[in-house]
């Protein structure tokens, strides 16, 4: 099934999957040539995609009003469904057992891209919203629209369970600290910090202390929000007047999300060897495969609305992109590589080479598109974040044929 969305991808494109993306050809510049067409020929659809949701809402067939819809059925029903079929129609118990350490692998990367982009936050002085956002922009890489594409046609053998078990711990992840990353920052604090570190942008419009307005929708897209001022007197208290209790219950319930529902009931149901039915898998198949054009064209409809061309003005997208899609995929990539040979005379490997290779091209994947859904949601810099996703794909272009190069 994956290999099916693999070719409806192309399809869409206009474009097949390239012969010299296999894993098997000798010549290495060829797999190189044959990646950098298929980068090509997403990007083309991806630009395609975007310029049909810019031009509606410049043409005023729709507005800010169908856009929050859009983005409420995104991310409550269109994605999770995506991955609950990929997930279960992608892996079974055995192969989970056979190829469990391409998860162990996606663990380690995210834990040190946590790690990583914290620590340059930190070191770039960036604080509130901005710093969050910057973080969640290069922790979590575009692996649906150009990760799955890349990774099924280089290991077209393993490509399928690799990406199934890899989105187990991506999607877990990504809607719980990326969910997270993506909330506005307590106002008060972000008001304490933000002299110190600039961060109205030119525009005015949204900084590290941008209140979230009062007609904002919450997490499910359909309730209206309490002021700004209201929570942020109750999160600024919060601390001091709940129980342990209630703030066991407020995290579990900020990380309850129907996507992360998803994979929990697929994962459960790959550990207990239950198939699901292909009677039941295709209409999913065909609701979750709705995801990739309408992000894409509702990602469209917010360049129409927001100032994202601001972002160019910041020092820390450079700086970001360069970390994030050159050194840290060269970086890991090496690292992995030297502990491979440190442990292979010590214990038998759960991972392989191509394993490595497969983790090493999704770090340094752009900006997922989700991220700028997270915080238009809660009108959280979504400029800032719509920004990072165009600009880190236009540079996916170069950095991963840099990287290309390098590792094959």
């Amino acid at each position: 099934m994956l290999v099916r969305a693999m070719r409806v991808y192309a399809g869409m494109c206009g474009t097949d999957i390239p012969q010299g993306l296999r894993w098997f050809a000798a010549d290495g510049k060829e797999r190189m040539l044959g990646q950098f067409g298929v980068m090509v020929g997403q990007l083309v659809g991806f630009l395609i995609m975007l310029l049909v949701g810019y031009g509606c809402v410049r043409l005023r067939f729709y507005g800010k009003t169908a856009l929050d819809g859009m983005c409420a059925l995104l991310l409550n029903v269109l994605i999770p469904v995506l991955v609950f079929a990929n997930a279960v129609d992608g892996a079974t118990r055995a192969q989970l057992a056979a190829n469990w350490g391409v998860m162990l692998l996606t663990a380690v990367m995210y834990v040190l891209l946590v790690v990583v982009f914290r620590l340059l936050a930190w070191a770039l002085r960036l604080t509130g919203s901005r710093s969050r956002v910057f973080q969640a922009s290069l922790v979590f890489g575009n692996a649906g629209f150009i990760g799955i594409p890349l990774i099924m046609a280089l290991f077209p053998k393993e490509g399928a369970i690799y990406v199934a078990l890899m989105s187990i711990v991506d999607q877990t992840l990504l809607w719980t600290y990326g969910v997270w990353l993506c909330e506005p920052v307590n106002v008060a604090a972000a008001v304490a910090g933000a002299g110190a570190a600039g961060s109205v942008d030119a525009s005015g419009s949204y900084g590290e202390s941008t209140a979230v307005p009062s007609t904002t929708s919450d997490q499910s897209g359909t309730s209206p929000r309490r002021s700004p001022s209201a929570d942020g007197r109750r999160a600024a208290g919060s601390p001091a007047t709940r129980t342990f209790g209630e703030h066991a219950l407020g995290l579990l319930r900020r990380f309850v999300n129907p996507a992360f529902i998803g994979v929990m009931i697929a994962l459960a149901l790959i550990l207990a060897g239950v198939r699901v039915p292909g009677i039941i898998l295709k209409p999913l198949h065909t609701i979750g495969n709705m995801a990739t054009p309408m992000s894409l064209i509702y990602l469209g409809g917010l360049f129409a609305l927001t100032r994202w061309w601001t972002v160019l003005r910041r020092y820390e997208l450079y700086v970001g992109l360069f970390a994030k899609m050159i050194a840290f995929p060269l970086a890991l990539y090496a690292l992995l590589n030297a502990a491979s040979g440190a442990l292979a005379g010590v214990a038998p490997l759960p991972f392989t080479h191509d394993m490595i290779l497969t983790i090493s091209v999704i770090a340094g994947l752009p900006t997922m598109t989700t991220i700028a859904m997270f915080t238009a949601r809660r009108n959280n810099m979504p400029e800032y974040a719509v920004g990072f996703v165009l600009v880190s794909t236009l540079f996916s272009l170069v950095s991963l044929a840099v990287v290309s190069a390098i590792i094959f």
